[in-house]
């Protein structure tokens, strides 16, 4: 039962994601929604990949899946990054 509440991994794993989304794509770098914005996310799709690869085969339960998404979420909230910024990020990350 406790195993199954351990979410340490997915916690780092998103922890990660984030400090690459940060260090490839700051804050201050984002222009506003609209084609622009698409570019500069595409320079996170090798990170974005890359992620999406090691959750989908991480052997994550649902709950660790939630605690990742939430992780993401929340720690590009705080960062300063723009709502639909954040949602298009962790939609990639997840699906």
């Amino acid at each position: 039962m406790f195993k199954w509440l351990d979410a340490k991994a997915a916690e780092s794993q998103a922890d990660e994601a984030v400090a690459e989304i940060e260090r490839l794509l700051p804050k201050e770098a984002l222009p506003p929604a609209g084609e622009a914005r698409k570019k500069q996310v595409a320079k996170l799709g090798p990170t974005i990949d890359r992620h999406r690869r090691q959750y989908a085969t991480s052997g994550y339960n649902v709950y660790q899946k939630a605690k990742f998404a939430n992780r993401v979420k929340w720690r590009l909230r705080d960062s300063g990054y723009a709502d639909d910024f954040i949602d298009s990020i962790v939609r990639l990350l997840i699906i």
